[in-house]
């Protein structure tokens, strides 16, 4: 971490940013810190870890501009000294990486617990223009960012029945393994066009929305890419409880209408977004004791979802 700060600090000589004081704010794919100004301005600096390369950080800063243009309210970058987005910094150990400084957004996060009804309307809304202003976006040339689907699914999965014994046993584990495969199945069947396919911002959940003034406004974008609007939404209700899905839903149909099989393709996705979720955090001992509380319940998805028996809106029976 010390280096890390030290990398935030370089980056801020190379910006316009009359900048008084620097708090750290989390580690995700990036380090991110609040950068506050003699005046009391905000923004946000991200130190991109030296694995990531400046086409993709750049093409996600195309994506955010173009979304802005149309009037959404989200993070922009905001260029450096020589007019550039992407800035190079090296730590003190000599390693370079890539910084970015954006616009911040202000506005609270909410626990689920505390989300009224219209609230979760809204938060559909929100990604519903997110994706209809992301229908004519026209991405240049050089424009690289991953593509959520079929291939990123294996890979995960294949993580995953690496390491599933942290958290899930031998005997639930077949469990998985079916659901595994009649998601990638169903994946094969999906044909994608401009209405229900393009760049999404993957990682929507409650933790990734402000509000301000009771309206939601997306943040952390470092997962946007290209993928399916329903999986977009699944890994947005995820964290939510049944009843809470069928609000962010009917958000979303205020803007934009879903056809007849979108709730099965839903299913599918959203069991997808579990198994990636249980991937990510499978080597994670902090974890580790979570994970096991949520096996029931889990488990009880992948059964409805096994048998055919709707499951998103229920609540389901675990005992």
């Amino acid at each position: 971490m010390k280096q890390t700060k030290q990398a935030a600090l370089n980056a801020l000589l190379k910006y316009e940013v009359d900048w008084s004081s620097i708090h750290f704010v989390q580690i995700s794919e990036h380090v991110t810190f609040r950068i506050v100004t003699e005046k009391g301005n905000q923004y946000l600096l991200r130190v991109h870890p030296a694995s990531q390369q400046i086409e993709e950080i750049a093409s996600q800063l195309e994506w955010l501009s173009a979304l802005e243009s149309k009037g959404l309210i989200l993070p922009v970058a905001v260029p450096n000294r020589s007019g550039i987005c992407v800035t190079d910094v090296v730590t003190c150990d000599g390693l370079k990486c890539y910084s970015t400084l954006m616009s911040w957004i202000e506005g609270e996060r909410l626990e689920k617990e505390s989300l009224t009804e219209e609230a979760i309307r809204k938060m559909g809304t929100m990604m519903a223009n997110l994706h209809e202003a992301s229908t004519t976006f026209n991405p240049s040339a050089s424009f690289v960012r991953p593509f959520w689907g079929s291939q990123t699914f294996k890979r995960d999965w294949e993580h995953l029945r690496l390491n599933y014994k942290h958290f899930i046993s031998d005997g639930a584990f077949e469990l998985y393994t079916k659901a595994a495969n009649k998601v990638a199945d169903c994946l094969s069947t999906f044909s994608s066009h401009v209405r229900n396919y393009g760049m999404i911002h993957a990682d929507l959940h409650i933790g990734n929305v402000v509000f301000r003034y009771d309206e939601p406004y997306p943040i952390d974008f470092g997962r946007c890419g290209f993928g399916y609007h329903l999986y977009d939404i699944a890994q947005s209700i995820m964290g939510l409880h049944p009843s809470q899905r069928a609000y962010f839903i009917e958000g979303y149909e205020k803007i934009r209408d879903m056809d007849d099989e979108a709730i099965p393709k839903l299913e599918t996705f959203f069991i997808m977004a579990i198994i990636e979720a249980y991937s990510f955090h499978a080597e994670n001992s902090l974890e580790t004791e979570g994970l096991i509380e949520e096996q029931p319940y889990a488990q009880a998805i992948l059964r409805a979802y096994l048998n055919g028996d709707p499951f998103l809106f229920q609540q389901l029976d675990i005992s």
